[in-house]
């Protein structure tokens, strides 16, 4: 009988995580987080070495035309203080000309990962550490960009969630985004070395 491959990616996902709660050398090699001093800053920035990528086809427009939303997520030490952050970047193959859709947004996401949901507001007050896109996956024609404060048992959820879907409050076109790239094994890589 043929596994289904929501089970394998959660068998995989499973399997990274019992590595590296207990420590142990797997089979499967998934690179650590990546760690930068900025010295603009004085703080180091903890950073996954590949985000999420959700998109929703937009053949209302053109085919194979998409919209996209890059998902990063970054910690911040500032002398053994951590914060964490899930970086938003919205961007599109659309040609603004064309897109009727296209509004600014107020930057509310809506996580929906195995039929719940989480709705999360951008900061007032984004973290120096933003204007770092080399850093964090910026697409070179992002449309909006927002910061996130989030706490370690919201990431722990997603990472782990077999389905997961985003939304944009306000957004005209009522069409979810899904998986597109699944970094979330690379997520699961930099929570294992969280404070609990």
């Amino acid at each position: 009988m043929a596994l289904k491959p929501h089970f394998l990616r959660l068998g995989s996902l499973l399997y990274l995580s019992a590595c590296l709660t207990a420590g142990y050398g797997c089979a499967t090699h998934v690179p650590g987080p990546k760690e930068t001093f900025d010295e603009s800053s004085g703080t180091t920035l903890i950073v996954v070495q590949h985000p999420i990528v959700l998109a929703r086809s937009r053949t209302d427009v053109a085919a194979n035309m998409r919209d996209y939303v890059t998902l990063v997520v970054a910690k911040e030490d500032r002398s053994g203080k951590y914060s964490t952050w899930l970086i938003a970047y919205r961007w599109s193959t659309v040609d603004a000309r064309f897109d009727a859709m296209r509004v600014a947004e107020s930057g509310t996401l809506l996580l929906v990962g195995d039929a719940r949901s989480i709705t999360l507001s951008p900061a007032k007050q984004p973290p120096a550490f933003l204007r770092r896109g080399d850093l964090l996956f910026a697409p070179h024609f992002a449309l909006d960009t927002w910061a996130y404060p989030v706490d370690l048992p919201t990431l722990r959820y997603l990472a782990a969630a077999r389905e997961l879907s985003l939304r944009l409050q306000g957004d005209p076109l009522p069409v979810a985004y899904s998986i597109w790239e699944d970094g979330r094994s690379e997520l699961l890589s930099l929570l294992a070395g969280a404070p609990r």
